[in-house]
């Protein structure tokens, strides 16, 4: 396959290979293994690597239909943020209450360093630099929302090492958002190469004694197996990773939606223009009305991906997503990159790409084994899994591994996702609710209110907010 279609940091890892990076062998024959993991992106390599180094005697087999990293894994902006969906009061409700909340809350903060720790121990050069994470606001209502986030912060015992509201000219003073009436700070993120990252993990998996098939699509899970085309790898343990491919397999195409976003990278700025910019704390950058995720890359490139034109789910779970973004969608991101940054008129496109990520019916993650059959299941990370594909694996390794632990106890552990409606219904609704959110977020910026109409496609689509 042409792995240059997958996104910039795939073109710059071959571009750095000098040739097209090569792919594993597939799985040919029969084997056994312990735990055998359907899916090669974070969640599968994270579980496999927390696996081998809590027991070195394990047999670890991860199966990819394409190659490691080929997914979100792979395409998405880098920022290992410590959010997940799911407010503080969902996760409250599961189970515990608010101090479920709280240790859901600091769990996923801790997971970024642990990121961090595990990339100095396995040499992985993939440009890891914890920088934190700011989310500006370019209307008063945003700037009232993050202001009451960060009191709702201090309510639930986090701190200003945590987070903090910035005015506009602290804002300033760390980047040149000229239409920044403030931002909520907050130090729990990092930066990285996610196409490097997966594929470092991938060697580190490997180093470990794992063994990773590629091109060996799973087609059917049953306890004790997994089936491709070609053959069968029975085990203990089956860990579906599969995200928002989860619908190529028998019986599971209403388990996970696939939700399709693009992304595009600049070429390397002028020193003029980063002389304006003045982002030299390379913290990742987040803005609403729409919603747009930016990173500085270490070679002085800005990425922009998030809300696009599109409705972004495509009839009957498709996940056709290689190649570059629509020129529409490219002009759409460009737009909003100079809107954000106007002295960056007529910077040029180097990459664009597509791709998708997953969703439950909660837009919730979840981490879940049923000891019973051996099967277990972790993902739904609604475009936000950087940080939670790694507590996923760890949380998962305990599971596996019979441990009773706080992160087995945590509100995620073996929560039951609710099924997906089948078609038409599924491409009716997401066009409705697309539509509701895209135009109550317009009026929220016209008004400064908050919109019934974003609320009641929240409410329609199942999502509740975010925790972190």
């Amino acid at each position: 396959m042409d792995k240059s279609l997958l996104s910039h940091w795939w073109r710059q890892m071959e571009d750095a290979h000098g040739a097209p990076i090569p792919e594993r062998a597939p799985l040919t024959e029969d084997r056994e293994a312990d735990v055998a993991i359907v899916g090669a992106g974070y969640t599968g390599l994270w579980t496999a690597l927390e696996l081998l180094t809590a027991d070195p005697s394990l047999s670890v087999v991860i199966l990819e239909a394409k190659v490691a990293g080929y997914g979100a894994s792979g395409r998405n902006g880098g920022a290992v943020v410590a959010q997940v969906n799911g407010s503080r009061e969902f996760w409250a409700r599961r189970g515990g209450g608010r101090d479920a909340a709280v240790r859901m809350e600091r769990a996923i903060q801790n997971s970024v360093h642990e990121i961090g720790k595990v990339v100095e121990r396995e040499s992985i050069d993939c440009d890891y630099a914890a920088n934190g994470i700011l989310m500006v606001a370019r209307t008063p209502l945003e700037a009232r929302n993050f202001q009451a986030g960060v009191a709702e912060d201090r309510d639930y015992g986090f701190g200003p090492e945590d987070s903090r509201f910035l005015d506009r000219n602290e804002v300033l003073d760390r980047i040149n958002v000229e239409s920044a009436l403030g931002a909520r700070w907050s130090s729990h993120c990092a930066s990285v190469d996610g196409g490097r990252l997966a594929r470092g993990l991938a060697v580190a998996v490997e180093r470990h004694g794992g063994v990773i098939y590629e091109s060996s699509e799973v087609t059917r899970i049953e306890p004790g197996r997994a089936d491709t085309a070609q053959a069968t790898v029975r085990a203990r343990h089956i860990i579906r990773a599969t995200e928002a491919y989860t619908g190529s397999l028998e019986g599971e195409r209403r388990s996970v939606v696939p939700i399709h976003t693009s992304m595009l990278a600049t070429e390397v700025l002028t020193e003029s223009q980063l002389q304006q910019l003045r982002w030299t704390g390379h913290e990742a950058l987040l803005a609403e009305h729409p919603f747009l995720h930016l990173q500085f890359t270490t070679d002085n490139r800005l990425t922009i991906g998030g809300d696009d034109p599109r409705v972004p789910y495509h009839w009957a779970s498709r996940t056709d997503a290689d190649g570059p973004a629509s020129p529409k969608v490219v002009a759409h991101y460009v737009a909003e990159l100079v809107r954000l940054f106007p002295f960056l008129e007529g910077v040029q496109v180097a990459n664009s790409w597509q791709g998708v990520f997953g969703t439950t019916r909660q837009w919730a993650p979840h981490v879940s084994l049923d000891p019973s059959t051996g099967l277990g299941e972790a993902g739904g990370y609604v475009g936000e899994g950087l940080a939670a594909s790694n507590l996923a694996g760890r949380t998962m390794r305990d599971l596996v591994l019979g441990r009773d632990t706080d992160l087995t106890r945590l509100p995620w552990t073996n929560m039951v996702p609710r099924r997906w409606e089948p078609e038409p219904l599924r491409m009716i609704g997401a066009g409705a609710i697309w539509a509701a959110r895209a135009f109550g977020g317009a009026r929220e910026v016209r008004t400064n209110r908050p919109s019934q109409l974003v609320a009641l496609g929240n409410r329609a689509a199942g999502f509740t907010g975010h925790l972190g």
